[in-house]
């Protein structure tokens, strides 16, 4: 489901169509109306996952309905209820483990036998999310001894169309009491505010993100050993990830909002924080409360001694649900690392100014990002040492990259771009101090007016897909 394209939409306006003739003729029978909403919202989004992918769409539904038998089959039991929900974590776990992780698994374990047919395998979209959607759901509902839905409640809960291929991660208490009601009824304020959500998604995505990736110039080439591409090239991606995936974000929380529905904002401007505890509270944060509710707070979280090990192991993993390679564990390691570093830090009572906060952290996000899209660990390593030399840093070298005609080309299409994304940060940042909402100053009729015909102008007319459609 990609909402940058317009074959989405242009699927998406029969269902809608069809909503609204229902429920523009149900009459005052508000059971019966809401009975044909949840009905109707369950098929437009198998239909649309279908669509996207005819493998996806046999696999979510094998993983929800296992799930779904599970917990409707242990609702009676009165003891193993534990053992029970581990094992359904490990059943759940399969797809997602045989999909990404086997040939990363099998290929590091016995590296000299043939793993091409694993290493070929398509991940089905949204695997990672609405796995760990359901084992959330499984979780809460195991140890809290609370009731199962319905089923098609249940089924709207894990297949929402808005977010199940790239979240937010929804949770049980938010979305599912939503998904019952079903009442699809949006106010005039509240569709007009949705709209400019997802205007200010498709923006993100389509004016920013894009046209970064058409200058991102690539991890193969190094120009002559040097520095001053590496940091264009790293700081080009720092915007791109979050300007992709926020994007999606926001468009996931607009649609949702015009249908009623409360969705999790994913990204509360996560590049004005002030350290890197702050960032990562505020970067994919679905993902970020998971960790913490079901991995770090029952390791002990805070309370322990070995409160560093916990958040070690927290953000190893979490390296490893972004991909199947060894350059994302060592991403999450160092993301770790400093965790901890900060952590001990703010423990000695002392505290940098806001300024000096946000240059370092945003700083070191630039530098460990390049952990996140280069996977050959040779050339981590090279990069890393290069940003350290002073010789990559030359006058020479850099007269040198500016005659070529190639960085000529990246530069057109980068710097607009970047000029965009400082813009974005800045009204992000006095939003935030305003109105305690990052997004805010953007959703506004002038603002949306404007993004729209950025939209027009300004987007590059080649398809990319969003980058977390591939975790």
């Amino acid at each position: 489901m990609d909402f940058s394209a317009p074959s989405f939409w242009i699927t998406l306006i029969p269902f809608f169509l069809l909503l609204y003739i229902v429920n523009r003729f149900s009459g005052n029978n508000t059971e019966r109306r809401r009975r044909c909403n949840r009905i109707l919202i369950l098929i437009t989004s198998l239909t649309l996952l279908g669509i996207a992918s005819l493998q996806t769409l046999l696999i979510f539904c094998s993983v929800a309905i296992t799930a779904y038998v599970v917990c409707m089959a242990a609702a009676k039991l009165k003891r193993g209820r534990r053992l029970v929900l581990g094992g359904l974590i490990v059943i759940l776990l399969l797809p997602l483990l045989y999909y990404k992780y086997g040939y990363f698994i099998c290929s590091s374990f016995a590296p000299n036998r043939n793993w091409d047919t694993l290493r070929d395998l398509i991940i089905p979209i949204g695997i990672s999310f609405y796995s760990f959607q359901m084992i959330g759901f499984c979780i809460d509902t195991f140890v809290r001894r609370l009731p199962v839905p319905r089923f098609v409640d249940y089924m709207n809960f894990c297949s929402f169309f808005p977010q199940i291929v790239a979240g937010p991660i929804e949770r049980r208490d938010d979305l599912l009491p939503q998904v019952t009601a079903m009442n699809l009824k949006a106010s005039e304020d509240t569709l007009t505010r949705g709209i400019s959500y997802i205007i200010l998604g498709l923006f993100f995505k389509c004016c920013i993100a894009d046209n970064l990736a058409l200058g991102f110039p690539g991890t193969d080439d190094l120009r002559g050993h040097c520095a001053y591409l590496l940091w264009l090239n790293n700081l080009s991606f720092t915007f791109r990830i979050y300007f992709d995936f926020a994007g999606y974000g926001l468009s996931a929380y607009g649609l949702g909002m015009c249908m009623g529905i409360r969705l999790r904002l994913n990204f509360m401007s996560p590049y004005t924080a002030t350290n890197v505890t702050e960032f990562w509270r505020r970067w994919h944060t679905s993902l970020t409360l998971w960790f913490r509710d079901y991995i770090y707070f029952p390791m002990g979280g805070s309370r322990t001694r070995r409160w560093a090990l916990n958040i070690l192991i927290v953000f190893l993993i979490s390296g490893l649900w972004h991909g199947a390679n060894w350059n994302f564990i060592l991403w999450g390691a160092i993301i770790g690392i400093t965790m901890v570093f900060h952590r001990l830090f703010r423990k000695s009572g002392r505290q940098l100014p806001a300024w000096l906060g946000w240059m370092l952290t945003f700083s070191c996000m630039v530098i460990i990002w390049m952990f996140f899209y280069e996977q050959n660990l040779d050339n981590i390593w090279q990069r890393f040492c290069m940003m350290f030399q002073a010789d990559a840093y030359s006058l020479s070298r850099f007269s040198a990259l500016l005659s070529e005609k190639y960085i000529a080309t990246h530069l057109i299409n980068t710097v607009p771009a970047m000029a965009l994304c400082f813009a974005v940060i800045v009204g992000e940042a006095i939003s935030r101090k305003r109105f305690d909402d990052p997004y805010r100053i953007f959703i506004n009729p002038w603002m949306s007016g404007l993004m729209v015909f950025l939209l027009v102008a300004y987007t590059t007319g080649t398809a990319n897909p969003f980058i977390y459609f591939a975790f």
